[in-house]
């Protein structure tokens, strides 16, 4: 039934989908809260709900515009089953708008295989790395990942690798500019004290072990099943597979270097897992299969927060 469902992109997957996302909150609100509800909850999930749509959107934008996935919606349904996952739905939105700027810098990085208006897509995606990188230093670590996608789609010269710097560069500029008339140049001087250091104790635990350990085997998985198929024949995907690729190992870097963690980094890694299994679930020619791996992700989903 999922398979049938969800194997071709259609409106009303969107809205099954939105659906599923808000019986997260029911089920926060059942085992979080404690059918506890306060107006600062209220607050919360009106303003985040939406900034979560944004974010959805550009989701989908981004893996349909680039023909990451084939015409379904397995990953958009996978993406938003591992939200549910977390612990608690995330409700502050900071957190959110900071993916959505990531969203938008992963729209103009994966963009770059159309080789169109090349240097603007570069600026942009350098910008919203500036911006990124001022919220958490640790985000710098895409910069990896742009440089991979001029490699693999366009060209490095001189222009391709200036005009990203000059991206980055900007809004640190214009932080710098206004931290200066306001006298208060010590707070910029805080963005480079930072301190590398990786500890990966949370995600020894019994929960967030599960997690991880289910969607990396299923990524596992699907990278060995898929990446000889996909590098045997001479098309653009094999360079966005490739791209993928780098996404997931980077991804992984980076929740191993954040500072405080609570789970709501998983996203990074949610983001190139998600589509990665989706490339596999679309090539199974038995819909029973693929109706069981879903159902294995949608009910341990809801099941995770009760068994452990």
């Amino acid at each position: 039934m999922l398979a049938n469902f969800f194997g071709k992109s259609k409106p009303v997957n969107f809205i099954i989908i939105i659906v599923l996302f808000f019986m997260y909150y029911v089920l926060d609100f059942i085992v979080v809260q404690n059918f506890e509800i306060n107006l600062d909850y209220l607050f919360k999930f009106l303003l985040t709900f939406p900034l979560f749509l944004g974010l959805f959107f550009l989701f989908n934008f981004v893996i349909s515009k680039n023909n990451l996935t084939r015409d379904d919606s397995y990953g958009f349904l996978l993406f938003v089953i591992g939200l549910g996952f977390l612990e608690t739905v995330v409700l502050d939105y900071e957190i959110v708008l900071t993916y959505l700027l990531l969203f938008l810098f992963f729209r103009r990085l994966y963009s770059l295989r159309t080789l169109k208006i090349v240097y603007q897509k570069l600026f942009d995606a350098g910008l919203w790395l500036g911006v990124l990188v001022l919220i958490s230093p640790s985000y710098v670590l895409y910069l990896i990942l742009l440089y991979a996608a001029i490699y693999l789609f366009a060209k490095i010269t001189i222009r391709t690798v200036l005009i990203p710097i000059i991206g980055l560069v900007t809004p640190f500029f214009l932080y710098f500019t206004y931290l200066f008339w306001n006298d208060d140049l010590a707070t910029f001087n805080q963005l480079f004290d930072v301190v590398l250091m990786i500890d990966i104790s949370f995600y020894l635990t019994s929960y967030y072990a599960i997690f991880l350990m289910l969607f990396l085997v299923f990524t596992a998985v699907s990278i060995l099943l898929r990446t000889g198929n996909i590098m045997s024949v001479s098309n653009r995907f094999k360079k966005s597979w490739v791209l993928l690729l780098l996404h997931l190992v980077i991804a992984i870097v980076f929740i191993a270097f954040v500072d405080k963690k609570n789970g709501i980094e998983l996203i990074s890694f949610l983001i190139p897992t998600t589509i990665i299994i989706a490339n596999w679930i679309c090539t199974l020619q038995k819909k029973l299969i693929i109706n069981i791996v879903l159902m294995v992700f949608l009910l341990l989903s809801f099941a995770i927060h009760f068994i452990v």
